[in-house]
């Protein structure tokens, strides 16, 4: 089960499960891409409302010998200082990046009646450092970090820090304004930015 199929690294980590035969995917997100073992649970991580309940998912994972969870959705908007943030925004960014990932494990344990055999959390070195503009990401980070500590206390749990890579969440950053912003420009001029095929690879 892994949030956010559709592109960058998420779509990148399914295309790598997938490549076990013996592997199904059940994406949850906007979109997916095709492939004969990738089922998708169409859904706006940004409207917890509509989020998958464990009455729907415990068919969906009926007959699975091992169950894997990966949290990858998240967005890095908006990034501003404090006082000039989007209101729609911050609800937005918390929805997606805290409120949803803990929702759905919650369902997913209950749907399993026992914890996956993994969960992992794909969280951000800004979850434990202040970047000038990025409360809103950093604040939800070390908030859902701290959640799956809690539920690595009872189950199975990796929070992985990816780094940066070339995804639609870094055009996002090169397009905001903030101190220190040079640097990730610099990392996309001299061609510096992995390819989240490669970070995928790794993860699994």
């Amino acid at each position: 089960m892994i949030t956010g199929v559709s592109r960058g690294l998420g779509r990148a980590l399914a295309e790598r499960a997938l490549e076990d035969p013996h592997t199904w995917v059940l994406g949850i997100g906007r979109s997916g891409f095709e492939h004969e073992r990738l089922r998708l649970r169409a859904c706006d991580l940004s409207r917890p409302e509509g989020l998958p309940g464990a009455d729907e998912l415990r068919p969906l994972l009926e007959g699975a010998e091992e169950v894997v969870l990966i949290h990858n959705a998240a967005v890095v908007e908006p990034i501003g200082p404090i006082g000039e943030l989007d209101s729609a925004a911050v609800i937005d960014a918390v929805n997606v990046n805290f409120t949803s990932p803990m929702l759905l494990t919650n369902e997913l344990v209950k749907a399993l009646g026992r914890y996956p055999e993994k969960t992992l959390y794909i969280s951000s070195g800004a979850a434990n450092r202040v970047i000038d503009g990025w409360s809103a990401y950093s604040a939800t980070k070390r908030g859902c970090e701290e959640f799956f500590a809690h539920l690595a206390q009872r189950a199975l749990v990796e929070i992985v820090n990816p780094g940066v890579m070339d995804t639609g969440m870094q055009v996002a950053v090169r397009a905001a304004t903030f101190e220190g912003q040079e640097r990730f420009h610099a990392l996309h001029e001299r061609g510096e930015l992995p390819d989240p095929a490669t970070i995928a690879a790794k993860i699994i």
